[in-house]
């Protein structure tokens, strides 16, 4: 949906999602609202101020929403965000007492603690009229949202069982999100350079990285781990999602010139994650980002496990415009089959096709088959790890378009390119 645009209810009425974000804002007042949005009963979004929603809000409106279901559900509640900021959840009712949806404000965590009525003095008049509005704009018949469940941890679920199965929220997995919210975290990319000489295309893979003392511009390779083990994996995702579109929004001339692409890592709990195509396709509306810029990658050993989610998600990123890439191929016949999923655009190949290549006729081949396949579907081929001129010699002959190799291009803040 676009900004500005009014939607049609199903009773024919217009609907103005856009005046009634503008009407909650000047019912805070003085208070400031950095951003409001309209959730449905089940707290997808239908409309927001802001360009994306961070991992911390979407986490706070789903806790909301758990409440707000409750029959005795409160009329508001609040959730410190960090850095200063809170959420202030609303929820809406129709004039028969069901839950309709709900309305988020972010504003500054200061004016919270201000006065010790806390949030419910926020109820006034003017914000009762617009609740009402907003009431009036959703359907009469309101289903109840979900449970709060959680993707089962790779590697616990039995055979045979849904991609998606309820989890227990421990003390531990709460834990755990709180230390993911506070983790400070910065982005880096590294070039894929092209092996075609006069070629200027610019493609990126998007890393993350740690800006914690302990250990400054590295990998936070536990935090990830434990993220994915404990079903967390997409809010990792979210949080180098916004953070990347909200790079790309305030430095468009990186990108605006060259065309360039930077791809994203998915873990397994955001494939399986059903909101978070949702998420993607807001950022992308609200960015504005041309089609092509956002790419996303897929293990390949990944891909295969979830053959069946993967078809679906890369089915709807094909739609959102948003190609995908295939890391780590290897010449086996399950991993062929994934060339047949659509908006697939980069395979990067196995290091182990690679790393015999000058010696072994078999791997020269097998490299040769893999890009005059690729040629043949329109993808691109990537090596990884070639580092010595023979090997890019050899590269080169064999047709292979692209190096990630960190002695050729070695990962860099993403702030540099803005420099350069």
């Amino acid at each position: 949906m676009e900004q500005g645009n009014p939607s049609t209810a199903p009773d024919g009425a217009l609907v103005d999602f856009d005046a009634v974000c503008q009407r909650v804002r000047a019912a805070m007042e003085p208070a400031r609202a950095h951003a409001v949005s309209l959730h449905d009963e089940r707290g997808d979004i239908l409309w927001l101020t802001e360009s994306s929603m961070g991992p911390d809000e979407h986490n706070a409106v789903r806790e909301a929403m758990e409440a707000f279901a409750k029959r005795d559900g409160p009329p508001i509640l609040t959730y410190d965000l960090g850095d200063g900021r809170s959420a202030v959840l609303l929820r809406v009712v129709n004039a028969g007492a069901a839950m309709v949806g709900a309305i988020m404000v972010v504003m500054d965590t200061r004016v919270m603690r201000q006065d010790s009525r806390g949030p419910i003095r926020l109820i006034t008049p003017k914000l009762q009229r617009a609740l009402a509005e907003f009431a009036q704009m959703r359907p009469a018949g309101a289903a109840a949202p979900p449970q709060r469940t959680l993707p089962t941890p790779p590697g616990r679920a039995p055979a045979g069982a849904p991609a998606r199965a309820s989890a227990t929220v421990t003390p531990e997995i709460e834990r755990l999100h709180a230390a993911l919210r506070r983790t400070p975290i910065g982005l880096h990319v590294q070039r894929l350079m092209p092996l075609a000489k006069g070629t200027q295309l610019q493609r990126f893979e998007v890393l993350l990285r740690s800006k914690s003392g302990d250990g400054p511009n590295s990998a936070p390779q536990a935090m990830l781990k434990a993220a994915v083990e404990h079903g967390l994996g997409s809010m990792i995702d979210r949080r180098v999602l916004t953070e990347l579109m909200g790079w790309l929004v305030r430095n468009k001339k990186v990108w605006q010139a060259t065309g360039a692409l930077f791809s994203v890592n998915l873990t397994t709990t955001a494939l399986h994650d059903e909101h978070f195509i949702k998420f993607v396709e807001l950022c992308l509306a609200k960015s504005k980002l041309p089609k092509g810029t956002i790419a996303f990658e897929v293990d390949v050993m990944t891909a295969v496990k979830l053959a069946a989610r993967i078809r679906t998600v890369a089915v709807a990123l094909h739609r959102l415009g948003c190609p995908l890439v295939l890391d780590d191929f290897a010449l086996r016949t399950e991993c062929f089959a994934l060339l047949r999923l659509p908006g697939v655009r980069y395979v990067k190949l196995a290091p182990e096709i690679t790393a015999k290549m000058r010696t072994d006729k078999v791997a020269q081949a097998a490299i040769s088959a893999v890009v005059q396949m690729s040629r043949v579907l329109g993808m691109h081929t990537v090596a990884k790890r070639a580092e010595t001129p023979p090997e890019l010699e050899w590269l080169t002959a064999l047709g292979v378009d692209f190096v990630q190799s960190h002695a050729l291009a070695p990962p860099v803040a993403i702030d540099s390119l803005a420099r350069v």
